[in-house]
């Protein structure tokens, strides 16, 4: 539960290397994600490479630490195995959603600092992920998470507002 509480968003790292065996750890935190249907339809894209990261970090304004992380998990859904008869079915984005927030409790487990880039649905930097790094048509890079070795990680704030909590009905 601390970890809940002591994650922030990190964008600063410093100029060191992510161990394997924290990125394994870290992975294995994303696939322990409840899933809808239990149809688990990520898969992760690791990226290491300095040119790489650089690249990422030239795709979205919003990217820019990309270019100094230790590393950029991508989390895909695979429409293939989050696929339905119903064309209207996105229980993936949930899906995908909790395996990302998993994946950041975990990295502040391993004691680094991570940051959730939104990705989907914004068609410009789907489109970019994947004609760079491959993505297959049936799978969409819904969000990346940088990570790394923080250079500074934010003050914690109490983010409990009781004024947005509604008991029974909604109101005051």
């Amino acid at each position: 539960m601390q970890a809940i509480f002591e994650r922030r968003s990190v964008r600063n790292f410093l100029p060191k290397p992510v161990e394997a065996e924290k990125v394994e750890r870290i992975l294995r935190a994303g696939f322990e994600a409840p899933s809808a249907h239990n149809r688990r339809p990520w898969e992760f894209l690791v990226v290491t490479e300095r040119e790489d990261l650089k690249a990422i970090a030239d795709m979205s304004p919003y990217a820019k630490m990309c270019a100094g992380a230790g590393a950029v998990i991508a989390l895909c859904a695979n429409l293939k195995l989050g696929a339905s008869p119903d064309p209207g079915d996105t229980w993936w984005v949930q899906d995908l959603s909790a395996a990302t927030e998993n994946i950041l409790l975990q990295i502040v487990d391993e004691g680094l600092g991570g940051v959730w880039l939104g990705w989907y649905p914004d068609e410009g930097r789907v489109r970019a992920f994947a004609s760079r790094f491959g993505i297959p048509g049936h799978s969409i890079p819904f969000s990346l998470v940088a990570l790394g070795y923080p250079a500074k990680i934010p003050s914690r704030k109490d983010r409990f507002y009781p004024e947005k909590v509604h008991y029974g009905v909604w109101g005051p």
